[in-house]
């Protein structure tokens, strides 16, 4: 899709480009670059959004679109590093690094940015991967324009923060120094650049986000890393404004908050939930980033009116071995007590679990396998990975250089995996095909992969079948493995 903002002033014409073509299970609406160009368009830029997630020759459709705008600056966004799947692994940036060469021949003269989550993991390493001429970090919407008003009056750039950039052959980065207040930013709009209508038929729900930042300490996270440390809240009538605008200006129905916690912290939580509910907006709303760390059920009360019907908990273990190794926040005794008092409220479950991390062994595999097959005869659903994506500067990451897992030396961008050394990974990959073969709503990280699932999620948007569709888990799995 291309979408033109005019801007307001004498500003630069600005190419924004979402490298992201991950569509299993189903596509993610590239929200950070919409508030990213609603910022620059704010600015008095030119600019035009290039989603590549559809296109049928991504290289082909990001040539066509320089060589058509002829952009001053070119601003690539790079949301992942690689699937974070050890089974059935895909790495982006090969393909991230095809499209910024076509950009760079359609459009020779145009300094070339690059940006998104995957900066915040690893800024520096991708700078040199990717070759760009400027990288930012942090919040995209202050440090991009920023550098973009810079560069169209030839201010100084050397002290902007979150900068990535070439310093005499030396990487120099500037921390981002993030702004508090994330309510004086543009609203981002997403319908004015994003063809929502299709994402939703793909089986996309649509991101909203409370707050950025983080204050849990998960080994594995990068979270922090991203949007740094403690949160950044929104004004709750704020969230209910954008929610209320997409529904009616795009028709939107179906939300999904994308906030690293979306119930921490709890009273901001409630706060969103009571000014959704005020509005009678009559919206579905869900998220995968719901703590067991704080699940009161003043709050569960207050998500259910406000127009929860499910969500997934990120509780990564139901082993306490495991939970404190990872640095949860939380124990096993409290992902029980949290798994009824949901179910109490009516409230369906998508659990989430990590295996093979620090700590696990095969009794706490065992341990996790025992709750989740209570939660799945209770009518929930399992999503599982195995291996640890091991991110560069998170805690994960030192654990791993101190077992040699990997050297110290290594960017990581080539993607490496932790996985416990008092666990035999072949075994254990058995041990849980052989769990999920009685278990249709169980899902592999790697049965996300499946050829069908993709048809199987679009012929559930299609249907109208009411979202999130991870709920039909148990009949896609069914579909799939009897087709594979």
């Amino acid at each position: 899709m291309n979408s033109t903002g005019m801007g307001t002033g004498n500003g630069a014409r600005v190419l924004l480009v979402s490298t992201n073509r991950e569509r299993q299970p189903y596509p993610v609406v590239p929200n950070g670059l919409a508030c990213v160009a609603s910022a620059l368009d704010a600015a008095g830029h030119q600019v035009r959004f290039l989603d590549l997630c559809f296109a049928k020759d991504a290289v082909a459709s990001a040539r066509s679109a320089a060589l058509s705008f002829r952009p001053d600056i070119v601003g690539v966004s790079v949301r992942n590093i690689d699937n974070s799947d050890s089974i059935a692994l895909r790495h982006y940036t090969p393909e991230a690094r095809d499209i910024l060469r076509a950009l760079r021949e359609a459009a020779p003269a145009a300094k070339v940015i690059a940006g998104g989550a995957a900066f915040g993991v690893a800024p520096e390493a991708l700078f040199r991967d990717l070759e760009v001429d400027y990288a930012v970090a942090g919040d995209g919407e202050r440090a991009s324009v920023a550098l973009v008003d810079a560069l169209s009056s030839g201010a100084p750039i050397e002290n902007l923060p979150g900068l990535v950039r070439d310093r005499n052959g030396t990487v120099v980065f500037t921390p981002p120094g993030e702004d508090a207040d994330l309510d004086s930013l543009p609203r981002p709009a997403l319908h004015r650049w994003i063809d929502l209508a299709r994402y939703q038929r793909h089986g996309a729900t649509i991101p909203i986000q409370t707050k950025r930042g983080c204050v849990y300490k998960c080994v594995y996270c990068t979270y922090r890393n991203v949007e740094g440390w403690g949160y950044r809240t929104r004004l709750p009538e704020l969230v209910a404004d954008e929610i209320a605008e997409l529904k009616i200006k795009a028709g939107v129905r179906h939300f999904d908050f994308v906030d690293s916690t979306f119930n921490s912290p709890p009273g901001h939580a409630l706060q969103v939930c009571e000014a959704i509910t005020r509005r009678k907006l009559g919206v579905q709303l869900d998220t995968t980033n719901f703590t067991p760390a704080a699940a009161s059920s003043e709050l569960l009360r207050a998500m259910k009116i406000a127009g929860f019907r499910s969500l997934g908990i990120t509780a990564e273990s139901a082993s306490d071995p495991v939970l404190e190794k990872l640095e949860k926040g939380f124990n096993a005794a409290k992902v029980r007590e949290v798994a009824e008092r949901v179910e109490k409220h009516g409230i369906k479950t998508l659990w989430i679990f990590l295996i093979g991390g620090p700590g696990e062994t095969r009794r706490t595999l065992e341990e996790t396998l025992a709750f989740a097959k209570w939660r799945l005869e209770r009518g929930d659903a399992v999503y599982l990975t195995v291996g640890v994506r091991i991110y560069p500067g998170t805690t994960l990451h030192r654990i791993a250089i101190a077992e040699g897992v990997v050297p110290a030396t290594s960017t990581l961008l080539d993607p490496a995996f932790y996985f416990s050394s008092d666990l035999d990974f072949d075994t254990t990959v058995v041990r849980l095909k052989r769990f999920a073969a009685d278990h249709p709503r169980f899902m592999f990280s790697a049965d996300s992969r499946s050829v069908v699932l993709p048809y199987l999620t679009r012929a559930a948007a299609v249907l109208r079948l009411p979202r999130p569709h991870w709920q039909y888990m148990g009949l896609f799995q069914r579909v799939a493995r009897a087709i594979g």
